[in-house]
């Protein structure tokens, strides 16, 4: 629906030619979690095609192309849509938000972002997406489920000690995927975060897999590294015990500790309670 409201406003109100679409994200590579807190996001990516044989500095400024897809926007929800330096957001009751980033991608280049600060910026979350899913279809579906785990640990465990962004444990989830546990999820879950430990611990670095491949961990501190190595080293030992642990009561309780509420307590099954009182009949 936003899609049609865009295009009828570049139609009626532009006059000049549709713009075109693709989703970008989480949503689109098939590993989204629902936050515990807060809103979680789809981004939708829009491409100015009636720019995209001009020369950049034809182009009109980042802050009117952002105006325009406000202005497209307008009413579609209750609140008024979220002028941000990177899209526009459209706020949903429902807990969610869509966030439209604008760009222009002219034959044979990469894409160049509105960023109402920075300017036209080098960005391409389609060649992303496509890495990543390549990946999956390289290791298997396992993959996904490997980043939802990394991200709802995240989610659960992100208090003042500041987090890798959701991106960034995909990419290292691709690069340090364990591929010998392919029916254990969770031992594939905690070799797979060991790996990423011993990793950073070598050379805390990571470059981005596509343009503009720049190092994703280029304004972290050391203290921020410290920290993120230290939750690392905490998910490695208590999913350590965990995976250890015979009894599934006391396994579940520690995965628990890991994701919070969101991991189901484990409930024996009503003739496994009861087994000592049957045996004693």
């Amino acid at each position: 629906t936003l899609r049609k409201k865009i295009k009828k406003y570049f139609s009626e109100e532009l006059n000049v030619k549709l713009p075109k679409f693709y989703g970008q994200g989480s949503y689109m590579m098939n590993t989204m979690v629902t936050p515990i807190d807060g809103e979680y996001d789809i981004d939708d990516g829009i491409y100015l095609e009636h720019l995209k044989d001009t020369d950049e500095k034809d182009w009109p400024t980042p802050s009117t192309v952002h105006r325009w897809i406000v202005k497209a926007t307008e009413g579609h929800t209750s609140e008024d849509p979220v002028d941000k330096n990177t899209c526009v957001r459209v706020i949903y009751k429902a807990n969610y938000h869509v966030d439209l980033p604008i760009y222009i991608k002219k034959d044979d280049e990469s894409p160049k972002l509105a960023h109402k600060s920075k300017g036209w910026i080098t960005s391409d979350p389609k060649a992303l997406t496509d890495w990543f899913l390549g990946e999956v279809q390289a290791k298997g579906d396992q993959l996904k489920r490997l980043v939802r785990y990394l991200k709802a640990w995240k989610d659960y465990k992100e208090d003042d000690t500041k987090f890798p962004s959701g991106m960034i444990l995909t990419i290292l989830a691709a690069n340090y995927f364990v591929s010998d546990y392919p029916d254990e999820d969770d031992a594939a879950l905690i070799a797979t975060a060991k790996e990423i430990h011993t990793a950073l611990s070598e050379s805390f670095s990571l470059v981005r897999p596509v343009v503009p491949g720049e190092e994703l961990f280029d304004n972290w501190s050391e203290t921020r590294k410290s920290n993120f190595l230290n939750k690392l080293e905490a998910l490695v030992k208590k999913g350590g015990e965990a995976l250890e642990n015979q009894d599934k009561t006391e396994a579940s309780q520690k995965w628990r500790e890991v994701f919070g509420s969101r991991f189901p307590e484990y409930q024996p099954p009503e003739d496994e309670s009861k087994g000592n009182n049957s045996a004693i009949k």
